[in-house]
């Protein structure tokens, strides 16, 4: 699980001022791919957890609340996450109340966001609804580690690689003016402030634009009454 292949781009943002942690970004199928290999999933095993996003936002009516769309989005990119992952071996974690699926051997968790615009080079995703201090922690006690804001931005890849824990974001947008226009992104984010994503340290583009028109079939998702045996850690 924890070999690493960096052939990214790498890229360095000013916001207000301030110089952001460089960031490694794979967007070349070839570097996706090798990439996602230690966390046991191909790109084309995402479209599932999209497709199942896609379609409870769009699971509306007029009469609903406005705010039906995103979070029927975010339960089942949850939900849909974990029908991916926890056959793979992992586990459910709810830790903090930050929902997640857990490696437990290397350590990666993943928490499923729904984000304003994935895959854009030159500025990474924020989060819709914002982040809360519960992720802002979990955050800070994984990766957070690796540096200190008065330090160089660069982080080697072999201090991720050896981290004993780190806490990755399956971000996904959708256009709400353009319906061909839905991407994603496997992202590890430096830190948390002022309620959302404070730069990334590694950013893995699995649904780039222009992907979602062009896809083919997609594997049939799990039903909600499918028979997986869930083990979930609450603390």
């Amino acid at each position: 699980m924890r070999t690493l292949i960096f052939n990214a781009t790498k890229a360095a943002a000013k916001i207000k001022g301030h110089l952001m942690h460089a960031v490694r970004i794979f967007k070349e199928t070839a570097e996706v791919a090798d990439r996602l290999a230690p966390f046991g999933v191909t790109a084309e095993e995402f479209y599932s957890v999209i497709e199942a996003v896609v379609a409870a936002r769009n699971d509306v009516v007029a009469a609903d609340a406005r705010t039906a769309g995103g979070s029927k989005a975010y339960f089942a990119g949850v939900r849909h996450t974990r029908f991916l992952f926890l056959p793979k071996g992992w586990d459910m974690d709810s830790t903090n109340g930050v929902e997640s699926v857990v490696h437990r051997e290397s350590g990666i968790s993943i928490v499923y966001q729904s984000v304003d615009q994935a895959c854009v080079g030159i500025r990474g995703p924020q989060a819709i609804s914002g982040k809360g201090p519960a992720s802002e922690a979990v955050i800070k006690e994984a990766q957070g580690g690796l540096f200190k804001d008065a330090e160089l931005p660069e982080v080697a890849p072999e201090k991720i690689a050896e981290l004993n824990r780190s806490v990755w974001f399956l971000c996904v947008s959708v256009n709400d003016q353009d319906p061909d226009d839905v991407r994603a992104e496997l992202s590890l984010p430096a830190s948390i402030d002022g309620g959302n994503f404070k730069g990334f340290l590694e950013r893995i583009f699995v649904v780039r634009s222009g992907d979602w028109k062009s896809r083919g079939p997609v594997a049939k998702r799990p039903d909600d009454g499918d028979p997986y045996e869930f083990s979930i850690a609450r603390k």
